[in-house]
């Protein structure tokens, strides 16, 4: 009994022993055909590899050949190209030789013609010099003359431009004349007249149309006229008004009461008395000025009755404005 139990104890622990080492047996064969199936996946890719390697070794193949026969060609063309460099080598030899003395004649004629470019390039330096000089005396004189021709263009425009002005200046004092003419035609016979001089319409009244003798109060004919007078010139905008009051040389009777002690300012008081009335008819003050000028710019003979009675006169003096005139000259 006892012998049988340790029979049946031993078999079953080789039994184990067995049954692990198989198990072990499975897992390296399981392990063993895991790696062979990669091994054949590597065997696989390095085949492909191979191919690929062994198609690229036969286009190298493909080339060396050609690079080959290209080397043959391009070594025969290189002999050719030596030979020829050889024989042209020779051929120079031999033209030297040939051409000793005419090299030693050529050398002299070269030392003689370096000689003479050599005077020529001093004379030609010394001849840009002079030039020079006298270049810049021509680029003055040009410029001079090109000042000279500019100033006498803007001369002769300014010229022209006064012409045209004073052109239209006459134009415009002599129409003025005739506007004013024809608005105190009614005046003509009354002691009124209207004059040119010197470029100025002179509107010049005498005293009996305008005051009592001596005195500087404008008597009503007289308003008449100046209304006359200024309904013309409100009209015309681009004239200035100067009103000159005139005596003659016979002394002024100064009373007690007079405000007026000599002819001077009798003068200056009718100058003023016409500027008002001109002014309260409409014109505008800023375009007026008057002035007393006495005995001083007779018109006539003062000895005799009728020239004293011209040289007692009134003149308002219009003047077209001259800016334009004064702008060109400026």
């Amino acid at each position: 009994m006892v012998g049988f139990l340790l029979t049946s104890c031993v078999s079953n622990r080789q039994y184990q022993e067995v049954k692990r080492a198989n198990e072990e047996s499975i897992k390296r064969q399981t392990e063993c055909s895991r790696r062979n199936t990669q091994l054949e996946d590597s065997t696989k890719k390095v085949g492909k590899v191979v191919k690929e390697q062994a198609l690229v070794i036969s286009e190298m193949a493909q080339d060396t050949t050609i690079l080959s026969s290209s080397n043959r060609k391009l070594n025969l063309l290189y002999n050719q190209i030596n030979n020829a460099y050889e024989r042209l080598l020779q051929k120079i030899r031999e033209l030297e030789g040939q051409d000793a003395v005419r090299s030693s004649e050529l050398s002299a004629e070269i030392t003689a013609a370096q000689t003479r470019l050599r005077q020529q390039e001093e004379d030609l330096k010394k001849r840009e010099e002079a030039i020079k000089g006298l270049g810049a005396q021509t680029e003055e004189y040009k410029k001079n003359l090109d000042m000279t021709k500019a100033n006498l263009a803007e001369n002769q425009k300014k010229v022209m431009e006064l012409t045209r002005v004073l052109t239209q200046k006459d134009s415009t004092v002599n129409s003025l004349k005739n506007t004013v003419s024809k608005a105190l035609n009614s005046y003509k016979d009354k002691g009124l007249s209207v004059s040119v001089k010197n470029g100025k319409v002179y509107v010049s009244v005498e005293e009996k149309l305008l005051f009592q003798s001596g005195k500087y109060a404008v008597n009503p004919a007289g308003k008449d006229a100046l209304k006359q007078v200024a309904d013309v010139l409100t009209k015309e905008q681009d004239v200035n008004i100067m009103v000159e009051g005139h005596t003659d040389n016979v002394a002024y009777k100064v009373t007690p009461n007079s405000v007026i002690k000599d002819n001077w300012d009798l003068s200056v008081m009718r100058a003023t008395e016409v500027t008002k009335y001109l002014i309260s008819f409409g014109v505008q003050n800023t375009r007026i000025t008057a002035a007393g000028r006495g005995q001083t710019l007779p018109i006539m003979d003062n000895s005799i009755a009728d020239g004293r009675a011209k040289n007692r006169r009134t003149e308002i003096i219009l003047t077209p404005k001259l800016d334009q005139l004064f702008k060109i000259l400026e």
